[in-house]
């Protein structure tokens, strides 16, 4: 029955496609129009997030056996990022790794839902039990996937990205043929290192008789960090960086923590989680740019991009009691009084007012973790 449903899927990708972005697009527009309009929205939203999950490894799987065609039945070619090489080849070395990566995954697409479900249903005094326990869970995951990595950077997200685009997808049953008349099936693959080699006599056709040394050379040439081994794309930790990404790991719950003991509206809890992350994003810089024992010249895309990641977090701040409550709430107020009034911003405006109660009364909106 799986089998048939995943045929299913990767044959009519772009339709899927277009269901889950319609679907996702309701979500935005639900809150606020009928009563409890924002737990069928969120709800929608997770399930949404687990389906289309599970399609992307779908479309992952049919990539790498070159099942995949565009819409004139002409193979597409699906070139993995750092991103997906890095924690491909962790998951595939542990199978734990890759069992903890799934839950905290499934944790992280549901945990808005599970806090609104709790607020609405068993009440406020059950609220923050339930908060500190997902995130003592979080914690614990994310401990055991720094532990299984070498003591590497912890991401945001730790299942592979989507790497083609649906909506160019065609039929997968088209895909023999199709390798059949490019040649691509004739491509020897190197038994000991799995490298694919093009033949000579495709070079040329594909040319027309035009192909030059220097030309196929320089077409086939690759970055230092698209070569380098996938454990070097995000460097080991030394003790400063160790100590960074812990306090990192930490700082939800401490702020959580701080808000049961002190109250939402107490300014301590919130200055002392942006005190630890900014201490901890500067150490875990000053860590990784004081490393010189890097074996490549790779650039390390996949450390940037979480640390860029991290910074934009930063905004969150700004929609966190007490500071949504003084600064925050009355500015957004005007913008969306003022957007209501203009006819191609009136959208914008109500999606800021439907929106406003979300990030004020529950956690996970604003938590960023």
């Amino acid at each position: 029955m799986l089998q048939k449903y995943a045929r299913f899927v990767v044959n009519n990708a772009a339709q899927v496609n277009s269901i889950e972005n319609g679907l996702r697009t309701l979500t935005y527009i639900l809150p606020g129009r009928f009563a409890d309009a924002e737990l069928a929205s969120e709800g929608i939203y997770t399930l949404l997030s687990f389906v289309g999950a599970y399609h992307d490894s779908l479309l992952g799987k049919a990539a790498k056996a070159g099942l995949l065609v565009d819409k004139e039945g002409q193979p597409v070619e699906v070139e993995t990022t750092p991103f997906n090489r890095y924690h491909g080849r962790l998951a595939q070395r542990s199978s734990v790794y890759h069992a903890t990566a799934l839950l905290l995954s499934g944790l992280q697409f549901s945990e808005k839902l599970v806090e609104m479900v709790v607020v609405k249903k068993l009440g406020e005094k059950l609220r923050w039990k339930v908060v500190s326990w997902i995130e003592i869970i979080k914690i614990l995951l994310r401990l055991n996937l720094l532990q299984l990595s070498g003591r590497r950077m912890v991401t945001g997200s730790v299942v592979p990205e989507r790497l083609v685009d649906p909506a160019n997808l065609g039929a997968v049953k088209k895909a023999a043929d199709a390798l059949q008349q490019t040649g691509a099936a004739a491509q020897w693959k190197g038994g000991r290192s799995g490298l694919r080699f093009t033949p000579v006599r495709d070079i040329l056709e594909k040319s027309e008789g035009n192909a030059s040394l220097g030309g196929f050379v320089m077409g086939e040439a690759r970055s230092p960090e698209a070569v380098a081994p996938a454990t070097a794309l995000i460097r080991r930790y030394r003790p400063l960086g160790l100590a960074g990404e812990l306090l990192f790991i930490l700082r939800p719950l401490i702020y959580v923590l701080g808000i049961r003991k002190m109250g939402k509206r107490d300014w301590r809890p919130w200055a002392l989680s942006l005190l630890i992350e900014l201490v901890s994003r500067q150490m875990i810089r000053t860590d990784l740019h004081s490393d010189r024992r890097e074996s490549t010249s790779a650039k390390h895309t996949v450390e940037s991009d979480e640390l860029s990641r991290r910074k934009w977090l930063l905004l969150y701040y700004i929609l966190r009691s007490p500071f949504f409550d003084r600064f925050t709430e009355s500015r957004l107020t005007r913008i969306a009084e003022w957007c209501n009034n203009k006819p191609l911003l009136s959208l914008l405006g109500s999606l800021i007012q439907d929106y406003q109660p979300l990030w004020e009364n529950y956690y996970f909106y604003t938590a960023g973790s």
